[in-house]
């Protein structure tokens, strides 16, 4: 299970979060347990209310681009 340890916060996903106020537990969480979509290099989640964007490090850890509430436009679940 990914821990907030293993997430690698970008400037940009420090504020969204912060302003949405989705903690790195929270993000942790949709990483372990949300479905996991290719987009491009990164993958995207969608978990609870939120949206998570990131990309996995070579050691594994996680680069979170953004987190925002909502979901994407045209997401159905995939």
């Amino acid at each position: 299970m990914t821990t907030k340890d293993d997430l690698v916060m970008t400037k940009h996903a420090q504020d969204e979060a912060m302003d949405d106020g989705i903690s790195k537990v929270e993000i942790a969480e949709a990483i372990s347990r949300g479905p996991r979509v290719i987009e491009g290099s990164h993958f995207l989640t969608v978990y609870r209310h939120f949206t998570v964007v990131y990309e996995i490090m070579p050691d594994n850890r996680f680069k979170i681009i953004t987190v925002h509430l909502g979901r994407p436009k045209g997401w159905k679940g995939k």
